[in-house]
Parts: structure tokens; C-alpha cells; sequence
């Protein structure tokens, strides 16, 4: 058997608020291409499928695209001092699908970066769904990074660039916008923040205004401040950020979405600008932004199909804008007279995952003006890393890109899925993607990739198990695959398996104090199988499991409470069973309608070991024999159920939770009380996940949303902010240790962290 190559997709999400994105693309774990260290995984996934699994797409439920406000401001939590959130990693994960030695490190994605203009020491990043970092140690080989913006209430950022005008290079503005291709999942998109400090703190600006507006590039010029959005257009304040009004429409400026916005640093006053439409446009203002002139005349390739354009601008104000047709790049042009003329250059294979709405960066040389620099989606062949390119405009037609990955880097490549590209003040080249922020020496001519990710925590996990043998949790991740701790205090994580993760299971009983069986796959329930692990966390073996007929892209599993001999798989239109799933030959059954929801199964109880729940669209199915039935409807504002936990002790007892309220029933579904209580007005949306959490003092669930993790007693609706410490993220999964009394929250974002429930506590001062 060959080794598994699985895709590392970053999902396709469809023309929603504006913005779509290409189909994924595949890309693997070949070890052939890895270091010694991705020798490991190669063995543990030699078993696990006969065909390279090709790119897949998840596409935007438009259930989850709910109109966008402001979050209410996280109360304070009334757990102990003691009670705080411990982070957990993985900063970062190694042995994972990149080729940049010695330890082939990943994190999450990063789609912005700001570089400061004189020292290269010091680097922002934005991160899709992890706020904002700042280092001051960016050249070292491992850089220490601190969150800037765990506080505030979007981590979700998709552009940040420093203000020109400020010679102290003390203030930054930085735009806020969901650009994950995990279905375009995210915080709430609130505006611009804007630090004066060098990011000791920052301002959020924008109000009602720039409320749901996805900003991809931002421009500060003293107090006049620019934000782009694909939607809305370009907004400009005049009163550093205390108004916003839209630009677009004014000034010679067309109406429509924004593709991209860059200045010249040799003259503050001018900007280039490209907007959506059916007839896109290029435009250059020499005044700050107060009047616009058309240059599109002469770029080849636009029209409908145009789904993004980016600009860069060099020294001896040469321009080039890089056009992406269908997902595809299709032009890349130059001028050399601030765009009153383009000459047209050879077009790179930049985009065979077809990504490039999203996955498509540039940077102009700043020292050469025939140098330009292009990243897109991925190489074509394992391990599918990523595709960067140079390109001379010196040269003739027909040889002006060369690769400056891998054959053209020495072996080495960052990973798939650029972002964004910028120069530090060396002259080197910082990159940016779905796997982190990487730096290319010398890029003119040869050089090396080398990881400048450091602590960086920014993984967006979607499923977590904890295994209590070896004290390990895993992880499923968007685009980065599955990933383990190595010891439970170690922050570095080490990939098991590529793609993007599936749910993750765990059954630490069966093979009682020897070990455990983890159930491991990527999207759409590619090379699903169970992977053997000893007490020393070390790999045994893997299993082949079958395939389902309508798997989804994260494609949920819940093993059996009492019997972790059983699994449960929910499909897009029916529920699987196995009841053998610890044998040599496991077999599933078909329990017809009507499959699951992501994440929102229940299985196995103490009094019931057949006992299951799933919510499908806005209703909840129970377990009736070999088949599933519909409880009673949910109460009235019911939504997609996005998750649902079930009493452990007692079968009958079950909650169920949609974005924005939590229904609770104590028989089995046959009467549904909404306990949403007073969530509404001390939470964000986006309840993503619930943990039924018993105790000796009172049972009591934690609840995962847009803003952290609430409890309640299982017979309240008074809700609390649980625990202190953890950033206002996306909580998308949780699991309760019982043995240890450990509450893990897997974020989208922010990766994993581990909470010490102490239940007598919780219930103090009449909280219950």
C-alpha cells in the first residue's frame, strides 16, 4: 500500500456577503518529501487508504450567516480566582505538512501581515480567527509572539498595515473580516481597530457603519482612515475613525465591493484601489483618497469572472496588479507610469487547487522594480505545499516566473494556501497561509524558507477527544489535518494525519491501562480508519474502517457513553451504527433518516446504552428501536440545531442548542423548554457546542459560543461566564473529563485550553 495522501482543502465557500472562493485543494502528508520526523506519520497512515484522496469543498451554510451586531460586553466570571483557563496549544504543530526543516512546523491560518518599515525585528500578524500577534523578536529562529487583541470582541482579521505619516511607526489600523475557508466561519465583523501605541492597546471604530462589512485591506493617513470591503465598498473616516462614510459612489470612484487596496510608501498621498462588478476596475488617487482616476485601460483578462485582483506597488512607482478568473490567475500586469499604461507578463501555474479568490498573494521587490513575487494554493504533487513564484519583467516572454519553493528554495516550501505576502526590513520575504507565517531569505536569487511561527497559537480546531490513558487530547483542525499532544504539558502538538481533520474520537476504555483507539480521518470521512496507540502515546497500528454513502465535510462520530464499542457516524441523510467498531472486521448499519448536523449527536446513557439524539436542520430525532423519530418540535424561533448532549445517568434528560438559544427536556423530547435565560444580553451568537457536566454538588452544561463558555445548572436559565483567562473566541467544541474534572474547549482560532471545573465552587454563593 502506498501512503495516504490526503488533502489539506481549504474549503470553498459560495458567493455569500460577497466574497466566493475556489474549490480546495489536495494536499498530503507524502514523508518521502517530510523530514525525518513525518517518517512517523507515514507509517501511521501506510494502512489507511489504497488512493490519494483528492481536494473537496465545504460550502457556507446559509443558516449560519445570521445578520451581524454587536456583541454585548463579556460580564465578569464569577468563578474563582483560582478557576482560570490554561492554554494548551498546539504553538505550533510539527511534522506537518510543510517542507521548511528542522521541524516542519504549522499553526492557523494568517491572512495579514504588517512588517515594520525599519526593523525587522518586529512583525504583526492578522489571523483569520485569532486576532492580532506582535513579535519583537521576528529574526530568531523561534520567535516569542503575543496576542494583541484576546480581549476584544472579533478576532477575525483580514487585513492590518501601519500608518506612514506616523515616523514612530507606533500606529496601525487593522480591518476586521472573516475570511476562514472553514465555510467562512468567524467572529462578528465590527469595523477597523486602530492602536497609536505600537499595539499596547487598541480602538475599535466603524459603529453601525462598518458593522457586517468584510474588511480585506485597510490604509491609515493620519486621521484619515480607509476601510475596504468586499461588500460595501471603500469607507473613509476624516476624524481618525470617530465616522465612517462610503468613499465609493464619490470622488470619480465607482460603487461596488472592494478587491484590494495598496499605497506607495514613497508618496503617502497615493493609493490604487480595484473594485468588483461585472466590469472591474483599477484606480489611482494622487490626493489621499479625496478624488480617483481610472487606469484600467490596458489590463487584459477582467470581466465577470474576475473574482479577485491583487496590487502591489514597487520602487520607481512600477505597479502590478495580478487578476484571478475563476478561481484561477489569469493575468498578471505591470506599469511603469502609475498605471497609464500596462504591459502584460507571462501568467504562473499558481492556482491548481482552483483557490484563488482567497488563496492568491503578491509583493513587489522593494529594491528591484522588475521583481515581483506571487503565492497561490499548492503544487500539484505530494506533499502539496505551497506554490510561490518570482517573476522578472527584465526577462523575455515565456521565462519570466521562476518556483521559489522547493527545487527553487533548496527543498524547502511553505505551506498551501497563501495570504498574504510583505518584505521586512532585511529585504527578506514574509508569506503568510493556511498553515502560518513563513520567511524566504534572499528572494531575489536563491534562499531558503524558514517557519518564523514561534508560540504563534492560532489553530482553528473544530473537534477535540481526550484520551485519559496517556493524558493526551487530539484534535481535528480546518486545513492542518489531526493533530496530538506529545505530553499533556508539552505546547507543541505533532501532526497524525493531513488534510483537513475530521471529528475526533476517542476510546480510551476498551483497551483499558494499554492503551487506546483513536478514530482518525480527514474531509468528507476520507481514510477513516482506527489508529492504535500504547500507553506511552507512541503508534501501534491502524485499521481501515468502511465508508458511508453520503459522508459530510467534517463528518461527525460519538462513541457509545457506556459502550465504546459502538459508534455512532451521521451522514447528510441517515445515521451509521457499528457495534463491532473495536473488531478485527468492524461493520456499520444503516438507521436510516435523516442524518445529522455537524457535531450534534448524542449516544449511550447509563440507564439506556441505546440511547441516542441527533438534531438535523431545526429538529431533534431520538432513537426508537432500530430507527430514529422526531421528538416534539423545538419551541417557537427554533433554528439549525448545532448541537445536543444527553445526561449521562439519564437518557431522558437532554439539551439542545442552535445559534442563538438552548432548549432543555427532561423526557426525552417530549415537551421542550427554552432556558436561554439571560444569555442574550451577556453573550454573543453562535452557540456552537454544549458539555453536560455531573456532579456530587449538581449537574450543571457548559455551553460554547461566539464569546466564550457559559454554565448553567441543568435546571436553571441563569447563565455565568465560566472560568477567567480564556480570549473572547469562537468556542466550536468541549469535553468533559469526569476522572479529573477538566473541562477542554477546543477554539476557531485560538486553539485548545483546559479549564479545572471545581464544582463545589461553581455552585457557591447561591449560583445554581
Amino acid at each position: 500500500m502506498k501512503t495516504l495522501s490526503v488533502v489539506g482543502a481549504s474549503s470553498l465557500f459560495a458567493i455569500v456577503l460577497g466574497l466566493s472562493a475556489g474549490a480546495s485543494a489536495g494536499r498530503g502528508d507524502d514523508a518521502k518529501a517530510q523530514a525525518s520526523a513525518a517518517d512517523r506519520v507515514a507509517a501511521e497512515n501506510a494502512s489507511a487508504a489504497e488512493e490519494e484522496v483528492e481536494g473537496d469543498m465545504e460550502p457556507v451554510d446559509p443558516a449560519e450567516q445570521r445578520p451581524q451586531k454587536m456583541p454585548p460586553p463579556r460580564p465578569s466570571s464569577r468563578a474563582a480566582t483560582a478557576d482560570t483557563w490554561v492554554a494548551l496549544g498546539p504553538s505550533p504543530t510539527q511534522s506537518a505538512q510543510v517542507a521548511v526543516p528542522p521541524d516542519n512546523e504549522v499553526t492557523g491560518a494568517i491572512h495579514a501581515i504588517a512588517a515594520h518599515p525599519s526593523n525587522a525585528s518586529i512583525l504583526y500578524i492578522g489571523a483569520v480567527n485569532g486576532g492580532i500577534w506582535k513579535t519583537t523578536d521576528a529574526t530568531a529562529a523561534r520567535p516569542t509572539w503575543t496576542p494583541q487583541t484576546d480581549n476584544l470582541p472579533s478576532q477575525s482579521i483580514g487585513a492590518i498595515a501601519f500608518d506612514p505619516t506616523d515616523a514612530t511607526n507606533q500606529t496601525l489600523i487593522a480591518g476586521i473580516g472573516r475570511f476562514s475557508n472553514f465555510a467562512q466561519r468567524g467572529d462578528d465583523e465590527l469595523g477597523v481597530y486602530r492602536t497609536t501605541n505600537g499595539g499596547a492597546s487598541w480602538t475599535l471604530h466603524g459603529g453601525s457603519t462598518l458593522l457586517g462589512q468584510k474588511i480585506i485591506a485597510v490604509a491609515a493617513r493620519g486621521a484619515t482612515l480607509f476601510a475596504a470591503s468586499t461588500t460595501g465598498g471603500l469607507y473613509r473616516s476624516t476624524n481618525t475613525g470617530a465616522s465612517f462614510a462610503l468613499a465609493s459612489g464619490t470622488g470619480g470612484l465607482p460603487t461596488g465591493g472592494i478587491f484590494d487596496l495598496v499605497g506607495n510608501r514613497a508618496n503617502v498621498n497615493q493609493l490604487y484601489v480595484a473594485v468588483r462588478g461585472s466590469a472591474p476596475k483599477v484606480l489611482r488617487s494622487d490626493d489621499g483618497g479625496a478624488t480617483w482616476n481610472d487606469v484600467t485601460a490596458g489590463i487584459a483578462n477582467l470581466s465577470s469572472a474576475t473574482g479577485a485582483i491583487r496590487l502591489a506597488v514597487g520602487p520607481s512607482n512600477v505597479v502590478y496588479a495580478a487578476i484571478v478568473n475563476s478561481n484561477i490567475i489569469a493575468g498578471v500586469v505591470r506599469s511603469t507610469n502609475l498605471g497609464a499604461t500596462w504591459t502584460a507578463m507571462d501568467v504562473p501555474a499558481i492556482h491548481p487547487g482552483a483557490q484563488g479568490n482567497v488563496n492568491t498573494s503578491i509583493a513587489a521587490d522593494p529594491s528591484n522594480a522588475n521583481l515581483v513575487y506571487l503565492g497561490g494554493d499548492r503544487i500539484t504533487a505530494s506533499p502539496f505545499t505551497g506554490n510561490t513564484v518570482r517573476g522578472d519583467a527584465s526577462l523575455a516572454a515565456g521565462s519570466q516566473f521562476a518556483i521559489i519553493h522547493g527545487s527553487g528554495a533548496g527543498g524547502t516550501s511553505p505551506h498551501a494556501d497563501s495570504r498574504a505576502m510583505a518584505f521586512d526590513a532585511n529585504g527578506n520575504l514574509l508569506e503568510s497561509d493556511d498553515g502560518g507565517i513563513y520567511r524566504r531569505s534572499t528572494p531575489a536569487t536563491t534562499g531558503t524558507w524558514s517557519s518564523v511561527i514561534g508560540n504563534l497559537a492560532v489553530t482553528e480546531v473544530h473537534d477535540l477527544d481526550h484520551d485519559k490513558v496517556t493524558n493526551v487530547i487530539m484534535i481535528g483542525t480546518q486545513d492542518n489535518g489531526t493533530h496530538m499532544q506529545q505530553a499533556a504539558a508539552n505546547p507543541r502538538w505533532t501532526m497524525i494525519n493531513g488534510g483537513d481533520g475530521g471529528d475526533a474520537a476517542i476510546d480510551d476504555d476498551t483497551l483499558g491501562i494499554a492503551g487506546s483507539y483513536r478514530y482518525i480521518s480527514s474531509q468528507n470521512s476520507g481514510g477513516f480508519r482506527r489508529a492504535q496507540y500504547n500507553a506511552a502515546n507512541a503508534f501501534v497500528s491502524n485499521l481501515s474502517l468502511p465508508t458511508i454513502g453520503d459522508p459530510q465535510f467534517v463528518t461527525p462520530l460519538e462513541l457509545n457513553v457506556t459502550t465504546p464499542t459502538r459508534l455512532l457516524i451521521g451522514g447528510t441523510n441517515a445515521i451509521y451504527e457499528s457495534t463491532n467498531i473495536t473488531t478485527g472486521t468492524p461493520t456499520f448499519t444503516s438507521l436510516g433518516t435523516p442524518g445529522a448536523n455537524r457535531n450534534a449527536m448524542a449516544y449511550g446513557a447509563a440507564d439506556n446504552p441505546d440511547a441516542a439524539y441527533v438534531g438535523k436542520n431545526a429538529a431533534v430525532f431520538r432513537r426508537q428501536g432500530a430507527s430514529f423519530v422526531a421528538t416534539t418540535a423545538l419551541p417557537s424561533g427554533a433554528a439549525a440545531v448545532t448541537d445536543v448532549a444527553m445526561d449521562p445517568n439519564n437518557s431522558q434528560r437532554v439539551f439542545a442548542i442552535d445559534d442563538n438559544q438552548v432548549f432543555r427536556s427532561t423526557d426525552g423530547g417530549t415537551t421542550w423548554q427554552d432556558v436561554t435565560g439571560n444569555l442574550g444580553t451577556i453573550s454573543a451568537q453562535d452557540f456552537r457546542t454544549i458539555e453536560y457536566i455531573p456532579s456530587a454538588f449538581g449537574d450543571g452544561v457548559a455551553l460554547g459560543t461566539r464569546s466564550g463558555v457559559y454554565y448553567a445548572a441543568v435546571n436553571s436559565s441563569s447563565w455565568s461566564l465560566l472560568g477567567s483567562g480564556l480570549p473572547d473566541v469562537l468556542v466550536f467544541d468541549l469535553r468533559y473529563i469526569a476522572a479529573s474534572g477538566q473541562l477542554i474547549a477546543g477554539t476557531l482560532g485560538r486553539g485548545v485550553w483546559r479549564l479545572n471545573v471545581v464544582t463545589d465552587r461553581i455552585f457557591a454563593n447561591g449560583f445554581q
